[in-house]
């Protein structure tokens, strides 16, 4: 693949929409090209300066903007809805009027927040996701999915000691089917990576952790992206995602036995 057609093919490949073999080699050469992955990195870049955008409070005038808006496009209901608003003349009346303004107001900025929240919410799953499949995909080209090869857990733990933000819990998984090949490192979501690596007959599995101090333990959640199998869940202060072109079904057993 030459770097025209690489580039071309740059945004889709980093938002997950190319097929499996057209993303392994754009990914083989990437690993090639410092010009690609540079490029790749600079979009990186860019995609994270604009999440955190996303991320930032609602600004305070987005609310009279979204009214202003409101009463633009459809002044003749607002009205309506004002004159069945007719200011009560007795002060009882006056505050109860204050109290369903009041309450309006507060569904409102509520409905706007929660809209603004789940969107932003999405976004950055979507580029977790993309970011697992990206390394995965990298694993499976590199000559070795690890850095330390080996099934002893005892070994593969303390590796991970003062290079990477956590040590995880390291279990070899032989006897249910899952030998455990070793660990390595990566970069997912803008963050270092623990990784183990486990196999189920020829297929190779990525077990992506990092520390989530704060975060509410979550549910399993189960979807695919370019023909592989995501897990993804938080637990006790870490968030794992599981990556492997392995059935769901048997992705969810190796997930319950780590």
């Amino acid at each position: 693949m030459d770097c025209d057609r690489a580039c071309d093919l740059l945004g889709a490949y980093r938002d997950g929409e190319l097929g499996v073999d057209e993303s392994a080699g754009l990914a083989a050469h990437i690993a090639g090209c410092k010009t690609c992955r540079d490029t790749l990195a600079e979009y990186d870049r860019l995609g994270r300066a604009l999440a955190a955008e996303g991320r930032r409070p609602m600004p305070l005038s987005l609310g009279p903007k979204v009214r202003r808006t409101l009463d633009t496009e459809d002044a003749d209901g607002i009205a309506a809805e004002a004159r069945s608003w007719r200011m009560p003349r007795t002060r009882s009346g006056a505050m109860a009027f204050a109290s369903r303004a009041a309450m309006l107001l507060v569904a409102c900025s509520l409905s706007a927040g929660t809209s603004w929240f789940l969107a932003t919410r999405g976004d950055r799953i979507e580029q977790i996701e993309r970011d697992v499949v990206s390394a995965h995909v990298r694993s499976l080209l590199a000559d070795s999915p690890v850095q330390v090869a080996t099934s002893d857990q005892h070994t593969v733990r303390p590796w991970f000691a003062g290079r990477s933000d956590l040590a995880p819990d390291v279990k070899d998984l032989a006897s249910q089917g899952f030998p455990l090949v070793g660990g390595r490192l990566d970069y997912v979501d803008g963050r270092r990576a623990s990784v183990l690596v486990y196999k189920r007959r020829l297929h190779t599995i990525n077990v992506f952790l990092w520390p989530s101090p704060g975060n509410a333990d979550s549910a399993l959640r189960a979807t695919t992206r370019n023909g592989y199998t995501l897990l993804a869940y938080t637990r006790g202060g870490v968030t794992t995602w599981l990556a492997s072109d392995l059935n769901t079904e048997e992705l969810k057993t190796l997930a319950s036995l780590l």
